[in-house]
């Protein structure tokens, strides 16, 4: 199994970053616009990708300012099963922001693309969180998507079309 991670330190205090983990108001902000959240064990939250459907996360584990626990329940299919844990700890005169997206069952190109994905989100969540300013932008979104999506419709490469590579070796003679 597969686990991205990220850590970046925010200038900002661990309950300002838990508001924006945990609320509609605050995953508006840095994650997707379009999403019904609320900071409740066993609500499901659900955010629309434009051009997807919908994807749930069932809040599996809530701890005040310190750690989220979602599981997505529903969406896309290498996405279902897998767990996200955001872990957030005080550190000098702001924080530290641990990410796991855990159970991933192995490192598509998909996974590749959410990791960078996540790292942009990640870097408009500190913004926000720095600032109070939402730095998404909707109609960026919608050209990111359409990039995913069409890595995602990507069909993979035939065998037929891979490198073959030919085993050579070298024998070595002394005189």
């Amino acid at each position: 199994m597969a686990t991205i991670f990220h850590q970046l330190i925010i200038n900002a205090d661990p309950k300002v970053i838990y508001e924006a983990i945990t609320s509609q108001k605050g995953l508006s902000s840095w994650w997707i616009k379009d999403c019904e959240a609320k900071a409740e064990v066993g609500y499901i939250n659900t955010f629309t990708f434009e051009g997807y459907p919908s994807t749930k996360m069932k809040i599996r584990k809530l701890v005040t300012d310190t750690k989220i626990v979602w599981k997505c329940v529903e969406g896309d299919k290498e996405w279902r099963g897998t767990k996200l844990t955001f872990s957030i700890s005080s550190e000098n005169s702001g924080s530290i922001l641990q990410f796991k997206h855990a159970k991933w069952k192995r490192q598509s190109s998909f996974y590749a693309t959410c990791n960078f994905h996540w790292a942009r989100h990640f870097i408009m969540l500190k913004e926000y969180c720095e600032s109070g300013v939402s730095k998404l932008e909707k109609q960026k979104e919608k050209i990111e998507i359409k990039k995913v999506k069409a890595i995602k419709n990507k069909p993979s490469t035939p065998k037929s079309e891979k490198l073959k590579v030919k085993k050579t070796s070298i024998k070595v003679t002394k005189k």
